[in-house]
């Protein structure tokens, strides 16, 4: 597939969703950078983000409000979008979650589900060198003062093998709705395969955020999945 026409479906099946948005709404922090918290999308909500990264590579996920508590989507993934080498898209995925509990001044909210997207695509391996969430759960509480938000959870990636089970943890805090830190620890319970990860939001408007991350860091020894990445995401919230 040619560079032109990998960036068009990405758009194509994206950005309808940003032109016909309902203004009514807020961002939801459903994800902090690679890990998901215990946020979903409102009842006919949508989120749709866009994540560039290194080599050219541009990654969008879109998550729909299809029942209260439930969120459905995909993700699409291309390397080489910009640039000059050749664009290749890589299968699509599919993401799910459902809130199981809205949390309590003393307990976190809690939600269950699944995501099948991950990062570095290996072709040779047919799988993503930084693996998906797989089926993940996850817990977030506000502590502390109002905005400063943690996350906690565990989640399995692979059902075919053994030694496939990994912790995460992370923690934002947003000021006013105009500016924010996140920060996580990514496959906190493996020391080989460990990352973390710091990122800046800044809120354009109530509904449109756009990130800079810098993921693995500090760098750790190891393949192309250890190298350190800096990203931008944007990201928007709608509803229709």
């Amino acid at each position: 597939m040619t560079k032109r026409l990998a960036f068009t479906a990405l758009l194509v099946l994206s950005l309808p969703l940003v032109v016909c948005a309902d203004q009514l709404s807020q961002a939801r922090e459903i994800n902090v950078i690679d890990i998901p918290t215990a946020d979903v999308v409102d009842h006919y909500g949508y989120n749709v983000n866009f994540r560039f990264g290194r080599d050219g590579a541009l990654q969008t996920k879109t998550t729909f409000g299809v029942f209260p508590r439930l969120n459905l989507g995909f993700g699409l993934d291309a390397e080489g979008v910009l640039g000059t080498d050749d664009a290749r898209m890589n299968k699509p995925t599919l993401n799910v979650k459902f809130r199981i509990f809205d949390g309590m001044p003393s307990l976190p909210a809690l939600a269950i589900g699944f995501d099948d997207q991950g990062y570095v695509w290996n072709k040779a391996l047919d799988e993503y060198e930084q693996r998906e969430k797989g089926l993940y759960l996850v817990g977030s509480k506000e502590i502390i003062f109002p905005a400063f938000n943690v996350h906690a959870g565990v989640n399995h990636f692979d059902f075919d093998h053994g030694d496939s089970t990994r912790g995460f943890a992370g923690m934002d805090y947003t000021y006013l709705r105009t500016v924010g830190v996140m920060a996580e620890w990514d496959h906190a319970t493996d020391y080989r395969e460990r990352r973390i990860n710091f990122g800046l939001r800044y809120y354009v408007t109530p509904v449109f955020t756009v990130d800079a991350i810098g993921r693995n860091i500090p760098k750790f020894p190891g393949g192309r999945a250890r190298i350190t990445e800096r990203i931008v995401r944007l990201a928007y919230t709608g509803s229709f």
